[in-house]
């Protein structure tokens, strides 16, 4: 009997996950997409899983940071290029009461991350400290910890930048953009993930 190959590994790992995503209502979203909706949701969400684990993030942050994983796309309107989406979906969010149940530095944290996750990385790191000190626009409010929010934030982005192979067929995330070093290694597992959760 032969080893398992590194695809194999992952091809079972990935389906393993798949069957565990969670379930997203599609009314969430302000638009029907097979591209930023739910499946592109449920996997975000099982990067995001699989990352906190891998980086010890304490449990109350990686449960926010699932949080973000589950609305930072649903206020999109297009599959194109928007820049906008992040507030559209942290308004969508608060809109829609789906923050409600968490304390309010909470929420203000996963609305952070949400506002800033299709943003550059400069604009987030140039507003945590302001939103620390003042009320921020539409939604999200004081970040009691300014840090905090961008652990989240840079989580997220790292896990939504994981799922790029949907985008063209063989692409993945430039690992010398992503946040974290562990980040990269998870690159096979995205493929794999991609086409168990497509």
């Amino acid at each position: 009997m032969t080893p398992d190959r590194p695809r194999d590994s992952a091809a079972r790992d990935a389906a393993l996950w798949a069957a565990r995503a969670p379930y997203v209502p599609e009314h969430w979203f302000a638009h029907d997409s097979s591209l930023h909706g739910v499946r592109h949701t449920q996997r975000v969400y099982i990067h995001a899983q699989r990352l906190t684990r891998q980086l010890g993030f304490a449990e109350l942050d990686a449960q926010l940071v699932l949080k973000a994983a589950l609305l930072h796309d649903i206020g999109r309107t297009d599959d194109g290029v928007d820049h906008g989406h992040g507030e559209a979906s942290a308004t969508r969010a608060v809109k829609l009461g789906l923050t409600r149940a968490l304390a309010p530095a909470d929420a203000d944290s996963v609305l952070f991350a949400v506002f800033f996750h299709c943003l550059p990385d400069g604009l987030a790191e140039e507003e945590a400290p302001r939103r620390h000190e003042e009320r921020g626009p539409r939604g999200a409010s004081r970040l009691p910890e300014p840090q905090r929010a961008l652990r989240i934030l840079w989580l997220l982005k790292d896990a939504d930048a994981l799922d790029r192979v949907r985008l063209i067929l063989g692409e993945a995330a430039d690992p010398r953009q992503l946040r974290h070093p562990e980040s990269a290694a998870h690159l096979h597992f995205a493929a794999e993930l991609y086409r168990a959760l497509d």
